[in-house]
Order: structure tokens, then sequence, then C-alpha cells
């Protein structure tokens, strides 16, 4: 049965999240951001992917001593690949499913913290990358950002969240979407 963990990563003082989903024919790396020792550690089986939720320096910084221990393909949505610092990988599509190490994988490109932000749906939970932090939503005040497009990327999400659905943020704890409904001012109202 598939497994996320959630890896607390500091880069410098400032906390970030990666993900390694661990499915039934591998690991799948999500968002190297910094400390690829600390990602490394976790992995259990052999890497078949390394995930990209966005271009931004926190959740990318360690992609290349990550990308060279585990030899693994890079998934990043075009229009943040230039970010990565990587010029190889495969281009994530909205809508797509890929099957990854035994695992399906739904991608839907939620733009608004950047543009080529996507989030991960696995079975019922979500990885969000900074689209739902705590009590918030990431910032659109950053190059490519948007508020228009965040809250269509929110809209685009929510219909998929159910009771028990987990929200896999880029910073904070392993968040409830259903609490999320409840306390987030930043979420848009009359969806679910």
């Amino acid at each position: 049965m598939t497994e996320i963990e959630q890896i607390q990563l500091s880069m410098g003082g400032f906390e970030v999240n990666a993900y390694i989903v661990h499915a039934p024919e591998g690991d799948i790396i999500v968002d190297a951001g910094a400390e690829p020792e600390k990602i490394l550690a976790a992995v259990q089986a052999s890497v078949a992917a390394v995930l990209v939720t966005h271009g931004h320096q926190d959740h990318v910084d360690a992609l290349e001593p990550i990308l060279q221990a585990t030899n693994a393909p890079l998934y990043v949505h075009p229009d943040d690949a230039s970010s990565t610092g990587v010029n190889v990988y495969e281009p994530l599509q909205d809508g797509e499913d890929l099957v990854i190490a035994g695992e399906s994988l739904h991608v839907l490109h939620t733009p608004g913290h950047s543009p080529g932000s996507v989030t991960f749906v696995i079975g019922k939970d979500q990885i969000v990358g900074d689209l739902v932090l705590p009590g918030s939503v990431g910032r659109t005040d950053l190059t490519g950002g948007s508020w228009e497009d965040i809250e269509t990327s929110l809209r685009k999400v929510m219909p998929l969240w159910e009771d028990e659905t987990k929200l896999y943020a880029g910073h904070g704890p392993v968040l409830s979407a259903a609490e999320e409904l409840e306390n987030n001012p930043y979420i848009p109202l009359g969806l679910v």
C-alpha cells in the first residue's frame, strides 16, 4: 500500500517539506528543496522518479544532487522548468495520468503561486506544493504569481476533496482538507 512520507527540511532556517511516495514498486521523491542527504536517507526502495510541484528555489535547490544520486527522471511543468536548472525533464501536462512505480498519479496544472505549479492527486490525497498552506495559500506577489489564477486552481482541486483527504503542503504540517475548508479564510466558498 502506498504511503506518503513527509520530510521536513531546513534551508538556512527556513522550513520546507519534501515528500517521498513509497509506492508498490519503488519510491518517488517530490520537491527536493534542501538537505539532499536527509531526503536520500528516507528512501526505502529504488527511486523511480523525481517530481516538482513548482520551480521556486526552496522546492528545487537539492535537485542536482538528488538526480545524480538516483539517476531518476525529473518531471516538471514546462512553465516552471527553467527555474529548476535542469535541462532534461519529462513535461507534466494538465489532466494527465501517470503510472510511476506501480502508483497512479493524476496531474492538475494549478498556477497562481507560480506559472507552472501542479498538484499531484494520489488516491484521495493531494500533494499541493504551495497552493494551500496552513490557514493560507501560496504567495501571489512573486514573479508569475496571480491571485485570480490561484483562486481558479483552488476551484479545480477542491471538488476532489473528501472528508479524509490529506493535503501535503510545501510548508508546515500535513493538512486535513476538511479542516482547511472550515478554517482557511482564503478557500473560495460554495464549492464543496
